[in-house]
């Protein structure tokens, strides 16, 4: 027979970036953030916010789905607060920055504002931990054959090719591990390609340096996490405990997929290759565009899933059962 299980006791880290915009370090950064702070905290949980977050999905995000931040209202600060115990300031603009340039809109700008643990460490200089060598080689490969990359050597930059744009990170990643040299003023591409291992012009990059300034920075705010679950009384039940295991076996699920996606693509590709046949590349061309339009609703969906979710926290059986849920959790782990 199979054990009871337990319910999953677990902190929250609330990550506020900008996933929703395209630029590498916009998807390197709480990427890399997310994956060290669980090294260090196993079993919590990260939520990713950003100013329009899945409002505009885009290709580029690769499936990292970030709840947008909204209104700044006391309400929506609580409503955050509430469901972390630490919430860090992650994205690549400026604390004070102005916003309408990049969204449209400034509605974001006092959640950036706050008096909030900030990463002042370029993180992509962590790059080289997010995708295996071997996938960015077979990615390599199949970006070649798509005809996004070019044979042979090639530079990224000013009077070289361009890095390709509407592309999931890992083929961004891809693209700069393979080329000769990177020409650029981005800090971001630039520290992702020092962390790579390619020759850089541009921003001046000591890795060494920059990847023990970020791993201790991120030690203090796993440190800070810890001491915010221990201050909100230690071994903090979650309000709905089964969201934890859902959530990891739902992170792995994903990240099987893409693997399984990269795979079929790389047989769809050889197989067209083969055949020389150009109305079949067109095809494949379209399968890509299809695959990205189902990306949209998929996020889609996950809004609204969300929205419903957080309409059930906030009816009022939820709300005034939580002293009951609260004691009984207490009871069954005394």
């Amino acid at each position: 027979m199979r054990a009871e299980s337990q319910p999953a006791t677990v902190g929250a880290i609330a990550l506020w970036g900008s996933s929703d915009l395209p630029g590498l370090g916009d998807q390197v950064v709480p990427r890399v953030l997310e994956r060290e702070l669980l090294t260090r905290l196993p079993g919590w949980r990260v939520t990713h916010y950003a100013p329009l977050g899945w409002s505009r999905p885009s290709v580029a995000d690769g499936g990292l789905v970030a709840e947008p931040l909204g209104e700044p209202t006391q309400g929506r600060l609580k409503q955050i607060a509430d469901s972390v115990h630490l919430s860090i300031l992650c994205a690549t603009f400026a604390r004070g920055a102005d916003l309408t340039a990049l969204y449209g809109t400034s509605a974001a700008e006092p959640f950036f504002a706050l008096n909030l643990p900030t990463v002042t460490v370029n993180l992509a200089v962590l790059a080289d931990t997010l995708v295996p060598a071997e996938i960015l080689a077979a990615r390599t490969l199949q970006l070649r054959q798509l005809g996004e990359l070019p044979e042979g050597d090639y530079v990224i930059g000013p009077d070289g090719v361009e890095l390709p744009a509407d592309v999931v990170v890992e083929d961004k990643l891809a693209a700069i591990a393979a080329a000769k040299k990177v020409v650029t003023d981005d800090p971001y591409v630039a520290a992702a390609a020092a962390a790579l291992g390619t020759v850089v012009q541009g921003p001046i990059i000591d890795v060494r340096i920059l990847v023990r300034q970020a791993r201790q920075q991120i030690d203090e705010f796993a440190a800070a996490a810890e001491q915010a679950l221990v201050a909100r009384g230690g071994d903090l039940t979650r309000r709905i405990a089964d969201l934890a295991a859902e959530n990891a076996a739902l992170r792995h699920a994903h990240a099987r997929l893409r693997q399984r996606m990269l795979h079929e693509r790389q047989i769809l590709v050889d197989k067209l290759l083969a055949a020389d046949d150009s109305e079949a590349v067109e095809r494949l061309r379209a399968e890509l565009e299809h695959e990205r339009h189902l990306h949209r609703e998929a996020l889609a969906r996950a809004a609204e899933d969300h929205r419903e979710l957080n309409a059930l926290r906030q009816t009022k059986l939820l709300r005034w059962s939580q002293p009951l849920r609260d004691t009984y959790g207490k009871i069954r782990r005394a």
